[in-house]
């Protein structure tokens, strides 16, 4: 038992005293009274710590919604960015894969369509040597 950090020691000797002091009919009287004033207490302590904890709650309920829009806003804003990325992305990822034909430019071979066939080449079909 630790009240008001008095030991069980401490507070034995406090009665004896008391006992010593106001005589032994006096001391019941005193013991009863010291034990009503510290129910009084725990229930006037309970009743502060549920006054207490219903303002935070309060206070709580009321920062909530009053955040509650916007962080609904900021959420949506955040899902349209995310979509946005990933359109951005699926776009790089399909120029990344789609290949490049270098045009031709001067002074470069051309496809072999076109181009005349060398000698010792075999010809196609449509063409005579």
């Amino acid at each position: 038992m630790d009240i008001f950090n008095i030991g069980t020691g401490e507070l034995f000797f406090i009665l004896v005293l008391a006992i010593l002091l106001v005589g032994p009919r006096r001391a019941v009287e005193l013991v009863q009274q010291i034990g009503r004033l510290m129910a009084r207490l725990q229930r006037e302590w309970r009743s502060v710590q549920q006054s207490v904890l219903t303002e935070v709650n309060a206070l709580k309920e009321d920062t909530l919604a009053a955040v509650d829009p916007g962080l609904k806003e900021i959420a949506e804003e955040v899902r349209a960015l995310e979509q946005e990325a990933l359109a951005a992305q699926a776009q790089e990822q399909a120029e990344l894969e789609t290949p490049v034909l270098p045009s031709p430019a001067a002074g470069q071979a051309q496809p072999e369509d076109e181009a005349p066939s060398k000698a010792g080449a075999p010809a196609s079909k449509g063409e005579t040597e």
